[in-house]
């Protein structure tokens, strides 16, 4: 009798220790596969944070670069005016100078007529006249060179702008691995030897306005 008690008792501690074995396994497993969702959350968050701090750096440098392209726009367009105000001024001075220049010319024209008879007189006129004819050339010749010289630096202007845009397609092509990178670089090389020839042209253009200008300023030998 107490031999089957025993073993009943027996029988019931092992039946809740195997019950408790099983539920600790069935914990076990459930806390296994929260560890794995954790992980698996921890890659994703990870994973994000650095698709984020991967954007973020991008931008910054995409922002740095067209501040970059922004001064050099600045720049440029300061050059330009610096330029195009020095051009005005030349222009204003020289307007000036021909008009002095005429003052002077009629005040001359003057003095002969009152210290010279009829002859001198005409002869006065007539050299009048021939400077007139001189000075109207001239003012012809110095007309024709100033829009040249206009067109150039607006010739200029415009390929300085396809030089920019040139550039940002190359800039934009290189990053994206795009295979017409080669053509840009090679229309960018194109474009500079554009610009060294106008600006070798403009700088012939003025020199010759400078040299006319001096041989009007010289004084002329009868």
């Amino acid at each position: 009798m107490e031999d089957a008690e025993a073993m009943k008792r027996f029988a019931t501690q092992k039946e809740k220790s195997e019950k408790f074995i099983q539920e600790n396994l069935d914990r076990q497993d459930e806390a296994w596969r929260r560890i794995q969702e954790l992980e698996r959350v921890l890659q994703r968050l990870g994973t994000e944070r650095f698709e984020e701090v991967k954007r973020r750096i991008e931008e910054n440098d995409r922002e740095e670069k067209r501040k970059v392209e922004y001064q050099q726009f600045l720049d440029v367009c300061g050059q330009h005016k610096k330029l195009l105000e020095l051009s005005v001024y030349n222009c204003d001075l020289a307007m000036r100078c021909i008009g002095m220049m005429e003052e002077l010319v009629a005040e001359g024209c003057s003095a002969i007529k009152s210290r010279h008879d009829k002859t001198n007189e005409e002869l006065g006129d007539l050299r009048l006249q021939v400077h007139q004819e001189y000075l109207e050339a001239f003012r012809r010749l110095y007309k024709t060179l100033g829009q040249l010289v206009y067109k150039k630096e607006k010739r200029l202007e415009e390929i300085d702008r396809n030089i920019r845009t040139t550039h940002i397609q190359l800039e934009f092509a290189i990053e994206t691995f795009d295979p017409n990178a080669k053509k840009h670089s090679d229309a960018k090389k194109e474009l500079y030897k554009l610009r060294a020839q106008v600006e070798e042209e403009l700088e012939m253009l003025k020199d010759k306005m400078r040299r006319r200008w001096r041989c009007l300023a010289r004084p002329r030998t009868r």
